[in-house]
């Protein structure tokens, strides 16, 4: 069933000039409608064969915020700074936001998409098999459940505040977690019922790191440890369809719009024998695999804004390139980070070991007892390598309030929610910019 979708091309004022034939430029307002046979009504895809194009719907649009939340939230903290011309970066990577119309990044806008998104697709399939009893919706229903929770999340993550439900009033990014913690334990019961073992342990994994973040250590530990080693979620991305723009926008390859942050330079070596640049661990002074870093290739290069000294990363090298979302590695450092919230600094440094091992890289060790400075040193610097470019630094600064001390003060620490939901939501009384300040 195809649906007839009208076209208008709106001409600003009736002038009342003879344009076509004596018709006037409201006149060609009406003639200008045209059909769209390709487009399918909302009926249509109550339809068992039109359900995976439904679920994988979701999750692509989940997929497609990842990129922007990465590099935004990378320009907001020490791992990424501007060096183009683009003044939304530049506005990140000052911390500076502005109120509507002006506002720039905002992950609530995309975020509310998903959730609103996800919503509709688990009534569609609740529909579907009504109407269909045999129609096995385990798997869509897991899909569109975990893109919900997370979307959730990562609001969380990046926005000061935030709406947890459909129209509902501005709250605070904690209860915003609260929201994530809800819809990801309703998706773990979805999708572990389904037999879904990836979007079950997508959604628990996502369930610790909200737990963590809202200080319930010891369900962060549970969910954490029952990761498995190996187990990773990506974001997918095609140049067919959403490109990486980890890639297009910041690799030296095309645009340089933000290279590794000068705060970093200083475990930067591009002095190395057969021009290969890399990152030095602090604890080793080993080259560290997981922040590949790339210089020298073009002799003094410069950032597009030509003049900024300019270190490309290099995670992600073609327009094809997934971005973790997350993975065991993260789980382990969750472990790690409880049981040094714990007081158990052994076994903290033992769950970094695991995580450094797998690289490579010598294990951390000490003369004597770690105090908990040390370890939480540690564990910060082994989020920072590890999570590289996967959205999560600026969140650590601002949970250990850090930003004061390594960015500096009077910065925006999250960004605001989106301009359009504080313009148009009718319980939230002024648009306003994000009161997280360091």
């Amino acid at each position: 069933m195809q649906s007839k979708t009208i076209f208008r091309k709106v001409v600003r004022g009736c002038l009342g000039v003879a344009v076509v034939a004596g018709m006037t430029a409201c006149d060609l307002d009406s003639v200008l409608e045209v059909s769209d046979p390709s487009r399918f009504t909302d009926e249509a895809l109550d339809n068992p064969n039109a359900l995976p194009a439904v679920a994988n719907g979701v999750e692509g649009r989940l997929h497609f915020l990842v990129t922007g939340i990465v590099v935004h939230t990378g320009l907001l903290s020490d791992e990424l700074m501007h060096t183009g011309t683009w003044s939304g970066y530049e506005d990140s990577d000052q911390g500076r936001h502005r109120p509507p119309p002006g506002v720039g990044f905002s992950i609530a806008s995309g975020g509310m998409s998903v959730r609103l998104m996800a919503q509709e697709a688990v009534n569609r399939f609740q529909r579907v098999k009504q109407a269909f009893p045999n129609t096995d919706i385990g798997k869509f229903m897991a899909q569109a459940t975990a893109a919900e929770g997370w979307s959730n999340l990562l609001m969380a993550m990046t926005e000061c505040e935030g709406v947890a439900e459909p129209g509902g009033p501005a709250v605070s990014d904690a209860q915003m977690y609260e929201a994530a913690i809800t819809a990801l334990t309703n998706a773990i019961t979805v999708a572990t019922s389904a037999n879904q073992t990836t979007y079950a342990n997508f959604a628990r994994a996502g369930r610790a790191r909200a737990y963590l973040m809202t200080g319930k250590f010891d369900q962060a530990l549970a969910d954490a440890q029952a990761i498995p080693k190996g187990f990773q979620y990506l974001a997918r991305f095609s140049e067919a369809s959403s490109s990486n723009s980890l890639v297009t926008l910041i690799h030296f390859t095309e645009n340089k719009a933000a290279g590794i942050d000068a705060r970093r330079w200083s475990q930067l070596d591009t002095t190395r024998a057969g021009n290969v640049d890399v990152f030095i661990d602090r604890w080793s002074g080993q080259p560290d695999p997981r922040v590949p870093i790339v210089h020298r290739q073009v002799p003094n290069r410069l950032g597009v804004d030509g003049r900024t000294k300019y270190f490309s990363h290099n995670k992600y090298r073609t327009r094809n390139d997934d971005v973790p979302m997350t993975h065991w590695r993260e789980m382990r450092l969750i472990e790690a980070e409880v049981h040094w919230r714990k007081g158990d600094f052994n076994m903290a440094i033992a769950k970094m070991n695991e995580v450094r091992a797998d690289v490579g890289l010598p294990a951390l060790t000490k003369a004597g007892a770690w105090t908990t400075a040390e370890v939480q040193e540690r564990l910060l610097e082994e989020r920072f390598a590890t999570l590289f470019l996967e959205g999560q630094r600026a969140n650590d600064l601002y949970r250990f309030n850090l930003f004061p001390t390594v960015i500096g003060k009077n910065y925006n620490t999250k960004f605001p929610m989106s301009a359009t939901e504080m313009l148009n939501n009718a319980k939230i009384s002024q648009p306003r910019s994000c009161p997280a300040l360091s």
